[in-house]
């Protein structure tokens, strides 16, 4: 019975506490950061200084999720067509595309953020019910003189 009477010692149950929320802490970050994938890719178009942008985002868990994939506005940056913002259910692999003309060297910034799920994936799907994951990927982008 000796060893047990430790157990009822205030320090060591507070200690057994912390060690726990910090494993349960350091676990639950590791899938945070391993949500989605995010892949740009910039290809010149005909015109000089015209590119398209392709957003690749990978969901890496079992479950769909809602996402909204968008860029940031940049003044060096003129969207060809509109500077779309997307929301989609992403159960794998889902891509979105921009065409734009850059009038410098500069930076292009995509974003993909898990939204609320409701009205956007379909009803009997596996939904992961994270809302606060925000990706980013920077990618910078030369123009031709």
């Amino acid at each position: 019975m000796p060893p047990l009477q430790v157990l009822y010692q205030p320090r060591t149950v507070m200690l057994l506490l912390i060690v726990c929320l910090i494993l349960k802490t350091a676990h639950g970050h590791i899938i945070w950061r391993n949500l989605l994938s995010l892949n740009m890719k910039i290809s010149p178009m005909r015109k000089a200084n015209q590119f398209e942008v392709k957003l690749t985002i990978t969901n890496n868990e079992n479950k769909c999720m809602a996402v909204r994939a968008s860029t940031k506005d940049n003044s060096y940056i003129t969207y060809l067509s509109t500077h779309a913002t997307y929301t989609a259910c992403i159960c794998a692999t889902n891509d979105f595309f921009w065409k734009i003309q850059v009038s410098g060297n500069t930076f292009l910034q995509a974003m993909a953020e898990v939204v609320p799920a409701k009205g956007i994936c379909p009803e009997g799907e596996r939904i992961h019910r994270v809302t606060t994951y925000l990706g980013r990927i920077t990618q910078e982008i030369h123009v031709t003189p």
